[in-house]
């Protein structure tokens, strides 16, 4: 009797629980139906997935990213109700269980979100590629523009930096390798190693909790290395003026795991002087490299020379506000003139970085390949440019597929 009863009551707690599943599915698919569709995610900080449209060439398509079915499925991901909650708690399950990393995303010490980059999973043909593709570009720049005026400067992330900080056992790409060998490939003199400037100040707050980037000390470190590398005067952090644009930004990082932390804060140093951009050659001039009202975003980043752009192009502004290199000016008059232009083929690490060397130049271009296909070739006879730099972090330098337009 007794053992009747219990089987009794596991039918019923059963029956429960497929109850409660059931309406728990058709309950968040009919809230799917009524729910409106999100553009964008600020959690995530990415624009989310759209809903395809139906053709029979899409649905049989050869490519599978292209193909209807998978586009959907991406599309029922990005919009599924409450995704930001179920990110957390996802998060959350996984950390109990024990997992040390997630999405991507090491749980590294004294609260550090760090990027995994898994050494079995690098592309080392793409790696072999772009080493090429650069040590072909330097040299063959600095035939042209001349020894010392040609540089290449790979930024190790913050797994390489912290990798104290991470947690044991992992296989994260060695770095310390792709510095040795750019050392050793690239023309003498050329190639800036700011990973021992880096290393020596890692007790320091030189890369972000909870985003992939430097912060700004961590830029001034890059600057240190960089000016000593290329006889510049070394200018102390004391020379720039220091403000707090934000103490409350959440990274890229933070974005993947959505879980309650402490914020980052984001510093902006300036160096007192008066510079015009323009960006992707609209012919729309803003004062200044930091762009404020972006602090009010969620990418607080974007304060930084207003976030990615395809090019921006920084005139120094001289005493009583006159352009020292003009836009459009004639590259040979301004070669004439003594004046002095960086063209800086970069990543985002760069856009923290340039400020602090900005006013080394009458003008400075920040280039990204990801959006610009713009030859070199032509940026450098149209811009008067007389100094080249190529400035990426490791992981997407040996990673990037658009490095082929070092060769154009």
């Amino acid at each position: 009797m007794e053992g009747q009863n219990q089987n009794s009551g596991n039918k019923i707690a059963n029956r429960i629980i497929t109850c409660v599943f059931l309406l728990l599915v058709f309950g968040l698919t009919i809230a799917g139906f009524f729910s409106p569709v999100r553009a964008r995610s600020e959690s995530e900080n990415r624009n989310l997935a759209q809903k395809p449209a139906f053709s029979f060439e899409a649905l049989f398509a050869k490519e599978e990213e292209k193909r209807y079915t998978v586009q959907y499925e991406k599309y029922l991901s990005d919009q599924f109700v409450g995704r930001d909650a179920w990110i957390g708690l996802k998060t959350r399950t996984e950390r109990l269980l024990g997992k040390t990393d997630i999405n991507g995303v090491y749980f590294a010490g004294d609260g550090y979100l760090v990027t995994k980059t898994e050494a079995s999973k690098v592309d080392h043909v793409q790696e072999e590629k772009n080493i090429k593709r650069l040590v072909e570009f330097v040299k063959k720049y600095q035939e042209s523009l001349g020894e010392g005026h040609v540089h290449a400067m790979i930024v190790p992330t913050a797994a390489y930096v912290f990798a104290d900080k991470l947690p044991p056992f992992t296989s994260e790409y060695d770095q310390g390798a792709l510095f040795d060998r750019l050392g050793k490939d690239l023309p003498q003199g050329s190639f800036i190693n700011a990973a021992e400037e880096l290393l020596a100040h890692a007790d320091e707050y030189v890369y972000y909790r909870t985003d992939h980037h430097q912060t700004a000390l961590g830029a001034y470190y890059d600057y240190r290395a960089w000016a000593e590398a290329t006889g510049h005067v070394v200018r102390e952090l004391s020379e720039y003026s220091m403000s707090i644009g934000s103490e409350e930004f959440y990274g890229t990082l933070y974005s993947k795991i959505n879980l309650p932390m402490r914020a980052d804060t984001v510093t902006i140093y300036d160096d007192g002087k008066s510079y015009r951009v323009e960006y992707d050659m609209s012919g729309k001039k803003k004062n200044g490299l930091f762009v404020k009202e972006r602090l009010a975003e969620k990418d607080k980043y974007m304060v930084y020379l207003d976030g990615n752009h395809a090019m921006a192009d920084i005139v120094k502004m001289g005493d009583g506000g006159k352009e020292s290199a003009q836009q459009g000016e004639d590259s040979a008059d301004l070669k004439a003139q003594g004046k002095r232009t960086l063209l800086v083929i970069k990543d985002s690490y760069a856009h923290t970085f340039v400020p602090f060397l900005a006013q080394d130049y009458d003008r400075v271009i920040m280039v990204d390949f990801r959006y610009s296909k713009m030859p070199v070739s032509m940026m450098v006879e149209q811009f008067g440019v007389t100094d080249l730099l190529v400035m990426y972090n490791a992981t997407n330098f040996i990673s990037d597929e658009n490095l082929y337009q070092l060769e154009r």
